[in-house]
C-alpha cells in the first residue's frame, strides 16, 4: 500500500515542484496539495494521510490534528524552518526528512534484471562518506547476493585498503590501475573481472586503490563506462541478485552527469549546510534532471562513533564479482 502525503501551502508553484520531486525520488509515495481554506470551510473533512507537510504561517498543528482520525496520526513536517527568520526548507532536505521518518532509504531491487546499478555521489568528507557507504552496503547485503564496489575518485580520497589485503607483508596489486590500463588500449573478457577484485572485510568486492592517485580521474570517460559495462555484464552472468555500487568523489560535474545517465539508482551524500550553497544546489539539480531512475538523498548526517565501529564481515564463500550488458 502506497504512503500518502498531503501538502498544505498556498504557493501553488512550490507545492507542485515538491509533488514532482517526491514522485521522482519516492515513487511509492503519493503526494497531493490540500488547501488550508478548504479544511477551515469543511470541518468534517478527514486527513487520512501518512504525512502532512504544512506551512506553519498558514495553519497550525492543532488545526491539522482536528481533521485527523485518532489512530494512527499522520507525521507532521513543517515546510518552514523553526528558527527565525523562518525561511522555507530546501526541497532536498524535505525529501530526506520524509524518507528518514518513513524508514526508507534502502537501495531498491532492480526491475526486469538481476543486477542493480547504483551511483553514490559524495560531497562530504571521506570519513563521513565511508560511514554512509558502510551503512548502505550493510543494508544492501540482505538484498543482494553479490556486491562489487567501484571507487571513482583520486586515490588520496579513497578508503585505505583493508589490513587483510597485506597479511603476508606484500602489498596487493592495484586492480583498478591494471584494468583501466588494459581497457585503454584493448578489451577484456567479462569473465576476467574477478581477477581484478579483492574481498572487502565489510562483505563486498572492490578494485582497490590505484598505483598513482590520478589514475582513475585521468581515465577517459569512455574507458570508465566500458569498465562499468563489463562489470555489469559479469554480474548479470551470475544469475543472482547483484549490485554494482559506484562511489564518486571529487569528479567534475560534467562527469557526474555522464555517470548519472548510465546508472539506475542515485545516492546523494550532501553536507549539512547545503541549503546555503546555491552553486552546489544548482549542480545537484542538474544531475537529478538527467538521471532516469530512483534516487535518495543522504542529509543531514551526524557522524557518530558507532559509524566507525562496525565489525567487518568475513566474505561469504562463492561471493563473486560482475558481468556485461546494457546499463
Amino acid at each position: 500500500m502506497n504512503r500518502t502525503i498531503a501538502i498544505i501551502d498556498a504557493d501553488i508553484c512550490f507545492t507542485y515542484l515538491l509533488v514532482s520531486r517526491l514522485q521522482k525520488h519516492l515513487p511509492d509515495v503519493m503526494a497531493f496539495p490540500v488547501s488550508a481554506e478548504a479544511l477551515r470551510s469543511h470541518r468534517t473533512l478527514i486527513l487520512d494521510n501518512d504525512f502532512v507537510l504544512y506551512n506553519q504561517h498558514e495553519i497550525s498543528e492543532n488545526e491539522i490534528l482536528r481533521h485527523c482520525v485518532k489512530e494512527p496520526l499522520p507525521i507532521l513536517i513543517p515546510l518552514l524552518s523553526t528558527k527565525a527568520p523562518y525561511p522555507p526548507k530546501d526541497v532536498l532536505m524535505l525529501l530526506h526528512e520524509v524518507e528518514s521518518r518513513a524508514g526508507l532509504g534502502r537501495i531498491p531491487l532492480p526491475k526486469g534484471s538481476t543486477v542493480q546499478t547504483c551511483l553514490a555521489l559524495s560531497f562530504i568528507s571521506p570519513g563521513e562518506r565511508e560511514a554512509h557507504v558502510r551503512n548502505l552496503l550493510e543494508r544492501a547485503g540482505t538484498d543482494f547476493r553479490h556486491i562489487i564496489r567501484l571507487d571513482l575518485m583520486p586515490g588520496i580520497r579513497m578508503a585505505a585498503d583493508p589490513p587483510s589485503w597485506n597479511q603476508d607483508g606484500i602489498p596487493s596489486t592495484s586492480g583498478i590501475s591494471a584494468v583501466l590500463s588494459k581497457l585503454k588500449y584493448s578489451s577484456i573478457n567479462m569473465r576476467d573481472i574477478p581477477s581484478y577484485l579483492e574481498p572487502d572485510p565489510y562483505g563486498d568486492l572492490r578494485f582497490g586503490r590505484p598505483v598513482h592517485s590520478d589514475d582513475v580521474i585521468n581515465a577517459h570517460a569512455r574507458t570508465i563506462l566500458r569498465l562499468i559495462n563489463f562489470t555489469y555484464r559479469y554480474l548479470q552472468s551470475l544469475g543472482e541478485p547483484s549490485l554494482l555500487f559506484v562511489v564518486a568523489d571529487s569528479l567534475s560535474f560534467t562527469r557526474m552527469r555522464t555517470l548519472a545517465k548510465a546508472l539506475r539508482h542515485l545516492e546523494l551524500m550532501t553536507p549539512l549546510d547545503m541549503g546555503t550553497d546555491c552553486m552546489l544546489l544548482s549542480e545537484i539539480d542538474a544531475i537529478t534532471k538527467v538521471h532516469v531512475g530512483t534516487s535518495h538523498v543522504n542529509l543531514p548526517f551526524t557522524l557518530t562513533k558507532e559509524a566507525y565501529s562496525h565489525k567487518p564481515k568475513k566474505p561469504k564463500k562463492g561471493d563473486a564479482v560482475l558481468a556485461e550488458g546494457n546499463l
